[in-house]
């Protein structure tokens, strides 16, 4: 007997044939464009913890008239929300009338371990936060020019004056083959409008765009450390779970002034080994290698984020909102990293050894919502509020 996913693109094959309006059975140019999206793609297996689906039908969100299926279409999704108490993986597609959609993977995994406590504040009456700027690097194996971003990235590191203004995050976005590759969060290249690579973006914003230069990467600094004033701190406690295969982690954001917060977690990797093409040095123009500064290995990849648990919307990385915190108030969310099995970093193994996390907080500046401040924090340890001096 023939699946309804089957009889489906059957449908949708018999109505072009006769000359009906086509409609996409998986974006080919010229037919009506079905997209289903996904707020989340991991789930836990508790039967509560869901992923919410969004249904785009020629540019616009449907709310009624399609359904949802998973598989071979023997099973529907109540509603716009899928749950599971099975682990395992998904493929979940919805129907509208005779058009079908793309499909989206869903994972469920293990609920994860209670996370810890929140962190105390043991400074109540402070609110003269440290300020930090992420920067988010985009780079790749197999991007030759991406050694002069690496050059760049260590002499801001280890300068006396920027390597305490910044915390990094690298995406390796160019080449699915990296080891580093971000399997998690695709779309953070399209989120930042990243059009070449090597490139760096400050505070997850736009127009934050850092060259792969030390003077092109300090004034990056420089505009996001000038771009606004700290609005919070934030304070993380975290706990790995080696046997769970997990890392929880409670952290909690103290507001210097009354605003909305958004807060989000990655999860970070140092230390994976991996062959970097390499160039010839463009501003040398004699055909020379990029050599690597003093301190530098090229193969050797730091800071590449595994999981970016900050998804607003599917091109939105700034985080999940804590609604308005008062000036000197506290509000909390936890996080939960399901990680790869223990090994040597690569695309399916994570050395639990090397992984950390950072967590950011974004607050809106006009009409765009840019990270307003990061900390790091190790995968089994706490950081607390940073006060100035």
């Amino acid at each position: 007997m023939k699946t309804l996913k089957t009889l489906a693109l059957l449908l949708v094959g018999a109505l072009a044939f006769v000359g009906c309006e086509p409609v996409d059975n998986g974006g080919n140019d010229g037919k009506k464009s079905f997209m289903l999206v996904a707020d989340k793609t991991t789930i836990y297996d508790n039967g509560i913890d869901g992923a919410t689906f969004t249904v785009y039908y020629d540019g616009l969100i449907l709310t009624e008239g399609y359904e949802l299926y998973i598989g071979e279409g023997a099973e529907m999704v109540a509603g716009n929300k899928f749950t599971s108490t099975t682990q395992g993986t998904f493929e979940i597609w919805a129907a509208y009338g005779a058009a079908i959609s793309n499909t989206v993977n869903i994972n469920v995994v293990a609920t994860p371990p209670a996370a810890p406590a929140a962190p105390e504040d043991t400074n109540p009456s402070k609110t003269n936060f440290v300020r930090r700027t992420l920067l988010t690097q985009f780079t790749g194996t197999g991007c030759g020019y991406c050694p002069l971003m690496m050059n760049a990235l260590h002499q801001v590191l280890t300068s006396p004056v920027y390597g305490d203004m910044v915390v990094v995050a690298a995406a390796h976005l160019y080449n699915e083959n990296d080891p580093s590759y971000l399997l998690e969060a695709q779309t953070l290249d399209n989120a930042l409008g990243v059009t070449g690579y090597p490139s760096v973006y400050s505070d997850l914003n736009k127009s934050g765009f850092g060259d792969s230069s030390f003077a092109a990467l300090k004034k990056c600094i420089d505009d996001a450390q000038a771009r606004t004033t700290v609005k919070g701190g934030i304070a993380v406690n975290s706990e790995y779970h080696a046997e769970e295969e997990y890392i929880v982690l409670n952290a909690t954001v103290k507001a210097k002034e009354t605003t909305e917060f958004r807060i989000g977690a990655w999860l970070l990797e140092d230390n994976i080994s991996a062959i970097q093409e390499v160039y010839p040095d463009p501003y040398k123009g004699t055909g020379e290698l990029i050599q690597p500064l003093e301190g530098v290995n090229f193969n050797n990849h730091n800071n590449s984020i595994r999981l970016a648990d900050s998804k607003a919307t599917n091109t939105d990385f700034s985080g999940f909102s804590l609604g308005v915190i008062e000036a000197g108030k506290t509000a909390s969310r936890e996080f939960a990293f399901k990680l790869k099995a223990n090994g040597n970093g690569s695309l399916t193994k994570w050395n639990h050894d090397n992984l950390r996390v950072i967590v950011f907080i974004s607050t809106k500046e006009g009409n765009k919502w840019l990270v307003n401040n990061v900390v790091k924090c190790p995968k089994n340890g706490s950081v607390d509020f940073e006060y100035e001096n």
